[in-house]
């Protein structure tokens, strides 16, 4: 098996193979998830190139093995030899990640559309390898082209089978690592801010405290209707007027005046009647209520053949439940491209008009719907809704994975013949035919391939698990849990604690006919004194420095 060096003008230089150096020693090691690293012995010169690529020569073809950049200057130097180290890290890896990253990212979501990437674990500025957090799978760069891909923590893309007789005689070591997880409890923590909104139309309320239903004085009550606000209260909504409550019917069944009041002076003794004044309308009462929100679900995984336990805490990253949209608001003026949220969509205006009580859809056009939108914000659990079950099953296959990486507890070192096995990498496994009393399969975690005068060694080292490994990842898939989302919700069923009138129309005629006046005008200089008030208790909207709810789902067994 010759080796060949080849100096090159950029990392994916396929040019014709020439053997630029000789070399006295070659050692690659390469660890998976790692890029490969190549320590070279050559003759001491002055280096002129920055890129280089390694091939050995079988059945009269040269096979690339490895390629990359140096690394700074030699790193030993011995008589007339220097040793230098080549990285295989490709010059565009950053943008083959984020690539590769998005497109498989799209095809997982497509084969497993319960789980949701999105930024409520990470952001597009996290490495990518952050994107594999819920799986089996670490990225694995070929050494031999740059190129990126996905491998397998417990399977190869390849299997090599060999035996005892294929390893080189007291290379073989066996190590145990840690016992394997057998329960990871997660605590994953929400926080956001829950908005609740509602308006209500007290006239109807209001005139039922009045005789006939209808509010009515012999002043005008137009003043007891103004623009205020209270406790998180405010008037969205205000259009009272005078009308006419007999309508030009013939019943007359509203009295229009008072009764006689006695009028007396030097000039005699006469009766006047008040005017008795009708009123109708609306008088809309808004309020907003925002409090702040943390929902703790803990759940844990368990394997009762382990006692070694792990504690993991996850916070989720800001939730903005209506996005960067208002939402949509009874008695406002609304123009053409406006747009609001309004019960989990995004809506935008076709038609400028005012808005009355009731949406009217006739006059909007739906855009999309806001998947994690709390129907108006108003639920009081985040993990109720797709979005927070998503993150839920999300971070059960983040425990998963640990658990799964965990159970390759049996580390195996051994030594091979590179010239029969040097084709093996990281992304392989091993099946050993006869090294324990029934054959085992290991992935291969790292290799090692030593060339030089006296040796063509391929060092391997694979991880192993003892235990038949069940698939853990279609059991949370399947794992079933549900979450009340009306458990701790704010219910405001009436915000009206009272409604009391000070001085109603018969309280103002009785207080006018029990008296005599001089005249007219003192008569209603007297009424001014005694105008009828509209008093409207209500309740308070208070809020909590923050609302914490603990949510606990049964173990996941497995």
């Amino acid at each position: 098996m010759k080796i060949f060096f080849n100096w090159c003008d950029n990392f994916h230089d396929n040019s014709e193979w020439s053997n630029d150096e000789e070399i006295f020693s070659l050692c690659i090691i390469q660890r998976e998830g790692s890029f490969a690293t190549a320590r070279v012995s050559i003759k001491a010169k002055k280096l002129e190139h920055k890129f280089a690529r390694i091939g050995i020569e079988k059945n009269g073809q040269i096979k690339t093995i490895f390629r990359g950049k140096l690394i700074s200057f030699p790193i030993g130097c011995e008589d007339s030899t220097m040793t230098i180290e080549i990285l295989s890290e490709p010059n565009d890896y950053q943008t083959q990640l984020q690539n590769f990253s998005q497109k498989n990212r799209e095809q997982y979501e497509a084969k497993n559309p319960e789980i949701i990437f999105d930024d409520l674990f990470f952001s597009e500025k996290d490495n990518p390898t952050i994107f594999l957090e819920g799986s089996s799978k670490i990225f694995y760069w070929n050494m031999a082209t740059g190129k990126l891909s996905l491998s397998d923590i417990n399977h190869g893309e390849k299997t090599f089978e060999i035996s005892k007789q294929d390893i080189l005689k007291n290379s073989t070591k066996i190590k145990l690592a840690r016992e394997p997880y057998g329960k990871i409890r997660l605590n994953l923590s929400a926080s956001w801010i829950q908005k609740v909104y509602g308006y209500v139309n007290l006239m109807p309320m209001i005139a039922q405290r009045f005789c006939f239903n209808r509010l009515n004085s012999f002043t005008n009550l137009a003043p007891c209707f103004r623009n205020s606000s209270q406790n998180g209260y405010s008037l969205i909504f205000n259009d009272v007027k005078t009308i006419n409550p007999n309508g030009g019917g013939v019943l007359n069944r509203f009295p229009e005046v008072s009764n006689p009041i006695k009028i007396k002076n030097n000039h005699g003794e006469k009766f006047a009647k008040f005017h008795r004044f009708y009123f109708d309308g609306k008088f809309v009462l808004g309020w907003e209520y925002h409090q702040k929100r943390t929902e703790n679900v803990c759940v844990s995984i368990c394997d009762k053949n382990y006692s070694r336990h792990k504690d993991i805490s996850i916070k989720l990253g800001a939730i903005q439940l209506s996005k960067n949209y208002p939402r949509w608001y009874a008695f406002t003026n609304y123009l053409c491209a406006d747009r609001v949220i309004h019960d989990g969509w995004i809506y935008e205006c076709n038609i400028p008009h005012d808005s009355n009580e009731n949406f009217d859809e006739s006059k909007w056009r739906k855009i999309q719907k806001i998947p994690d939108a709390l129907k108006d914000d108003q639920l009081s659990s985040f993990f109720a809704t797709d979005r927070g079950k998503s993150a839920i099953r999300y971070a059960l296959r983040k425990m998963a994975a640990l658990i799964n990486f965990s159970r390759r507890y049996v580390t195996i070192n051994f030594t091979l013949d590179a010239n029969k096995f040097s084709d093996i990498s990281v992304n392989d496994a091993i099946k050993i035919s006869d090294l324990y009393s029934h054959p085992i399969t290991a992935k291969v975690i790292q290799t090692k391939l030593i060339l030089n005068e006296k040796n063509r060694l391929l060092n391997i080292s694979v991880g192993y698990s003892p235990d038949n490994i069940s698939d853990i990842f279609k059991l949370v898939k399947n794992y079933d849990f549900e979450i009340n989302p009306d458990e701790d919700r704010i219910e405001i069923s009436d915000i009206v604690k009272n409604i009391s009138i000070e001085n109603d129309p018969e309280s103002q005629e009785n207080l006018l006919t029990s008296q005599t006046f001089s005249s007219e005008s003192a008569a209603v200089n007297f009424l001014k004194k005694h105008p009828t008030k509209i008093h409207v208790d209500l309740h308070p909207i208070s809020q909590k420095r923050e609302i914490v709810r603990t949510i606990n789902l049964k173990n996941l067994e497995i």
